[in-house]
């Protein structure tokens, strides 16, 4: 089994494998069970919100701005040593930021065992988009304190993302119980297990202060020509990322259905939903300092990973139903 380290932290990458053989076992079970347990298809529109801030950690070579080669008229002129020479990748800013309101939708094909059944489904959702300030990171980073004092009060650093799409599939268990003797309302409490494939754009910002706003002024540990501090004046740093990848996800349910036809029921169900830490690796930055993407030794790509943290949201939804197996309701 395949394991990496990042930072610290091991990630097992063959549980997204043994998850989707699960899931692909228990699918299987369930279409191939004889007729006599009634089977279903069903339908759920509805909306999602959530609480949950979205805690995004940023890790990278970070060197102070001072550092960068390619500010200097020559370049032999910038500092190597210090902070400078300081080649470590680590947490370098963090992010947070709680997402917008959304919509879903899902289909499900599912096998009532008695009291129980056991459904497939796959489900899209969108949540809307979301900017937030981003503050810097408490690390202890000289590199990083050393730019406190450099941005723009106009435009303080932020991070955005937008059209957040997830799909997911996976498999839920439910416990089915009557509400009222003959009344046909019924409820279900349940939990599932999925694999989501998240899709969404995210951005950082950090604009410096112009020589109008005082970057001059501002206090460096090191002196470095005006010349240099000129090209770095008002310059801008910037990522656009597209970010697919994949996690794992868990959810508890809950709902009530009434019958309104043969074989047909409707219902509301809420289902609050988890989503694990998603890591994105290797994101070449849009422009470092308003120049090409390099970190201050002028040759090496700048590259960051991402760590989006661990969040949840809450779905409420009409669901219909279809009972198309031997046991119809």
């Amino acid at each position: 089994m395949t394991k990496i380290s990042v930072f610290g932290h091991e990630r097992d990458l063959g549980i997204h494998m043994n998850v989707r053989r699960i899931f692909g076992l228990l699918l299987l079970v369930i279409v191939s069970t004889p007729l006599g347990a009634d089977s279903y298809v069903s339908l759920q529109l509805g909306l999602a919100t959530t609480q949950s801030e979205i805690d995004v950690d940023v890790i990278h070579i970070g060197h102070p701005t001072y550092c960068d080669s390619v500010l200097y008229p020559d370049s032999s002129d910038a500092p190597t040593d210090g902070a400078c020479a300081l080649n470590q990748r680590q947490r370098a800013y963090a992010g947070l930021f709680e997402p917008e309101g959304g919509w879903f939708t899902s289909i499900a094909y599912g096998r009532i065992f008695g009291s129980w059944r056991v459904e497939g489904f796959f489900e899209r959702n969108q949540f809307g988009s979301s900017k937030q300030l981003l503050p810097l990171a408490i690390s202890g980073d000289s590199a990083i304190l050393s730019k406190t004092n450099e941005w723009s009060q106009f435009q303080l650093p932020n991070n955005s993302y937008d059209d957040q799409g997830t799909s997911i599939f996976g498999l839920n268990v439910l416990l089915n119980f009557d509400l009222a003797t003959g009344s046909g309302w019924s409820g279900y409490l349940g939990a599932g297990l999925g694999v989501a494939s998240l899709d969404f754009n995210y951005e950082q910002e950090f604009l410096r202060k112009t020589v109008d706003e005082g970057y001059l002024d501002v206090p460096f540990p090191v002196d470095w020509p005006i010349e240099a501090k000129l090209n770095a004046a008002g310059s801008l740093s910037a990522i656009e990322e597209s970010i697919q990848e994949s996690t794992l996800t868990h959810s508890f349910i809950a709902g009530v259905d009434i019958d309104v036809g043969q074989d047909l029921t409707l219902g509301v169900r809420v289902t609050w939903r988890v989503v694990d830490d998603v890591e994105h690796d290797k994101a070449l930055w849009t422009t470092i300092r308003s120049h090409a993407p390099v970190i201050a030794d002028g040759r090496t790509p700048f590259e960051s990973d991402f760590v989006f943290k661990s969040w949840s949201y809450l779905t409420i939804g009409l669901v219909a139903t279809r009972h198309i197996g031997g046991n119809s309701r």
